[in-house]
């Protein structure tokens, strides 16, 4: 996780979950219905472009920049408001 982050992660988790599902199947000679494929594709599938869209989202450098970092115009607007507030 602190090498290539939570979406990695989470993704690489997701991964396992459906490799896990799918080896049980094979393994315990378990049969399958067409609804539990479907189930497995819906859930899987919207987990991966949850991960996806937020991957594809997490490229740009002002969302990672902190809210009160130096020079920024939130900073002096809350200095502001701690130095009238004083009384």
């Amino acid at each position: 996780v602190k090498e290539f982050g939570a979406l990695v992660f989470a993704a690489t988790m997701n991964v396992r979950q459906i490799l896990s599902i799918i080896v049980s199947y094979i393994e315990y000679s378990n049969p399958i219905t067409h609804l539990q494929i479907l189930g497995l594709i819906v859930i899987f599938g919207a987990l991966m472009y949850k991960s996806l869209m937020a991957l594809l989202e997490s490229g740009s450098k002002e969302e990672k920049a902190p809210l009160l970092s130096k020079g920024n115009k939130f900073e002096s607007a809350a200095e502001d408001n701690i130095k009238n507030s004083k009384v």
